[in-house]
């Protein structure tokens, strides 16, 4: 047990491990390590008990759009709290891929990762904020930043957020099917149809300004168009003309 505290006493990071291994392996020789603690004359206890205190590695904020418009730049950003420790590096990920790392000892300390829909601006980017030009569909996923203190803690911290690319229709929706006139009695049957977005557009019906009821409305799966996968939405209306 001599040997333990000695251990304890050359560094915060060891005693950790010392404590972790006895209470994992033995917990009864865990219960029995800190009762001899207890019994520690006051300077010694007082000396392990600074030594157990840790700088604390934050994360503070984590800004990263929920929706933007295609061939936009995207500004992702990363803000953290070292509490006096070094900062090691800092790390995004797209979908579990590294595609930006800045190592502050580094020279350059920027470093680019090729990855499809990620397009770093390095000029633009730094430790805090990282700049994506012009945004495409490949560009929506989930984007994580990794930040990582300095020896001999090497703290690690994360935070994440899902940014969507959006596409939106060149035009408004088109009505097709319908007649000029219809008497009491006809039927009318008629589709809305969006253009091609990202994601699939939302559409209703309105009768006189009114929403349409749901048992009026023919419902369509959207339709994927083009290479880069927009989407057209249809919803059909079918009615008989009442008096």
């Amino acid at each position: 047990m001599g040997a333990t505290l000695n251990r304890r006493r050359r560094g915060q990071s060891q005693s950790q491990s010392a404590i972790a291994l006895a209470v994992a392996v033995a917990p009864s020789l865990g219960c029995t390590f800190w009762n001899l603690l207890l019994l520690l004359p006051l300077p010694l206890a007082i000396l392990l008990s600074s030594a157990s205190s840790v700088e604390s590695l934050t994360m503070t904020e984590i800004r990263i759009p929920k929706h933007i418009m295609r061939h936009e730049d995207a500004v992702l950003g990363c803000k953290f709290d070292l509490d006096g420790e070094s900062l090691y590096s800092v790390k995004w990920y797209k979908d579990g891929f590294e595609f930006y790392r800045y190592v502050p000892r580094d020279m350059p300390p920027g470093q680019v990762f090729p990855l499809p829909g990620v397009d770093v601006e390095l000029q633009n980017s730094t430790d805090i904020a990282v700049v994506l030009r012009s945004v495409s569909l490949q560009s929506t996923g989930r984007y994580r930043c990794e930040v990582s203190g300095e020896a001999p803690s090497f703290q690690t911290v994360s935070g994440h957020e899902d940014m969507i690319v959006v596409v939106t229709p060149k035009h408004g929706p088109q009505i097709t099917g319908g007649q000029p006139r219809y008497q009491i009695g006809d039927m009318v049957r008629v589709n809305c149809t969006s253009a091609a977005s990202k994601p699939v557009c939302h559409l209703s019906w309105l009768i006189n300004g009114m929403h349409a009821n749901r048992s009026l409305l023919r419902p369509y799966e959207p339709k994927v168009v083009g290479r880069e996968g927009l989407e057209v939405a249809r919803l059909g209306l079918e009615f008989r003309v009442r008096g």
